[in-house]
């Protein structure tokens, strides 16, 4: 039997875009039409070896005087989609949307850039999947509230959440992006709360949450410091606990500090020599085994990573099965999952006890996530 694939057009090709790119091409039901540039660059060359088609924003001109052949442009590429993701710079989801709306059948997905009002509707696969069935606009939310989504409802499943408050330091810049890092400094966001909590809450709207951010200087991942306060009713944490409740969720990766995981630099090592097929992505939200405690109070505390190049990555692959409604969330997960390698990394059994990695799939899960926080 013959799949009908999803017919998927990435528009802009830079750290997210090559990123969906390569994510598309692994799915079983999704057809990769091709990608954007804006300007000719070496990333040309990638999408070319891997047999992307590459299309010109606004022209083929420069493309060819560089001796870049491209396929049309991106009113061409876009007659051909079902949907499409919007990888362009921040700030220029508007303008694109202007462009997609003359295509009546078209989806659209957004990245966590723009604002919740461009689309009306925030996705995260763990809060609201359900909600994106059939939805023509969807706005894929940013990395760090795609990690804090992914913590806060998963912890929720067992135990009754009151109130988050989150530390964020952010990296002042991606690794392709190095000469707009700042140096020996550290910049904070003054605005209180930062957005990330707002944002959180268009998902969450029931969810007490309150957010500070700051820049420090480092490319590698986002770093986070959570405390979790619980109602008086509900189940007490234990670390024991809130480690098992963690692991229920593939897209959350217990680390251990003992084997050597003590920084995001050792992290992104480790998936860079995986063997994986990642090219170094780390799709999971990382939490410290040893960094979560529990007070006297009963407030949960932990250290999470984020890869901000790559957490939000199978956020958007499963955003598309939702809008063009061809799987359920249990159905999406799983294939995005097994696709990207979600949830299979672990260290070779001959290792002495307390593993390196440890990710446990509980079939359980997908029940548990109905629980809403009140």
């Amino acid at each position: 039997m013959q799949i009908t694939k999803i017919k998927v057009g990435v528009n802009g090709y830079g750290t997210i875009g090559r990123r969906v790119a390569d994510a598309v091409l692994k799915q079983p039901d999704m057809e990769l039409v091709g990608v954007t540039k804006a300007t000719p660059d070496y990333r040309i060359d990638e999408a070319q070896e891997k047999g992307i088609k590459v299309y010109s924003v606004s022209g083929a001109k420069p493309f060819l005087d560089l001796g870049y052949p491209v396929e049309g442009d991106l009113n061409g590429m876009l007659q051909q989609c079902d949907i499409v993701v919007d990888c362009a710079p921040k700030g220029k989801g508007k303008e694109n949307l202007a462009i997609y709306s003359s295509f009546p059948k078209l989806k659209a997905v957004f990245q966590g850039g723009e604002k919740h009002e461009l689309t009306g509707f925030s996705f995260n696969s763990d809060c609201n999947y359900e909600q994106a069935n059939g939805k023509k606009l969807v706005r894929v939310v940013s990395c760090n509230t795609t990690a804090l989504c992914r913590v806060i409802s998963t912890l929720n499943t067992t135990f009754q959440i009151k109130k988050v408050r989150a530390t964020l330091v952010r990296r002042s810049a991606d690794q392709s992006d190095g000469e707009n890092s700042i140096i020996n400094t550290w910049v904070p966001d003054t605005g209180f709360p930062s957005h990330h909590s707002k944002d959180v809450k268009c998902l969450m709207p029931g969810l007490q949450i309150t957010t500070l951010a700051g820049i420090a200087p480092m490319t590698l991942m986002h770093g986070h410091m959570l405390f979790i306060e619980l109602e008086k009713n509900s189940m007490p944490a234990t670390v024991p606990g809130v480690i098992e409740t963690l692991q229920r969720n593939p897209r959350i990766l217990l680390c251990s500090s003992e084997k050597g995981l003590t920084s995001t630099a050792k992290l992104k090592d480790l998936f860079s020599v995986s063997g994986n097929g990642r090219n170094g992505n780390v799709y999971e939200v990382c939490a410290w085994k040893e960094g979560i405690g529990v007070d006297d109070s009963g407030e949960i505390g932990m250290h999470l990573a984020i890869d901000q190049q790559a957490d939000v990555i199978p956020e958007n692959i499963d955003a598309i099965r939702a809008m063009c409604s061809i799987a359920d969330r249990q159905q999406s997960v799983a294939l995005t999952n097994r696709a990207l390698g979600i949830g299979v990394l672990r260290v070779r059994e001959q290792l002495p006890a307390a593993p390196l990695l440890s990710v446990v799939a509980n079939k359980s899960y997908q029940a548990a996530q109905q629980s809403e926080i009140k």
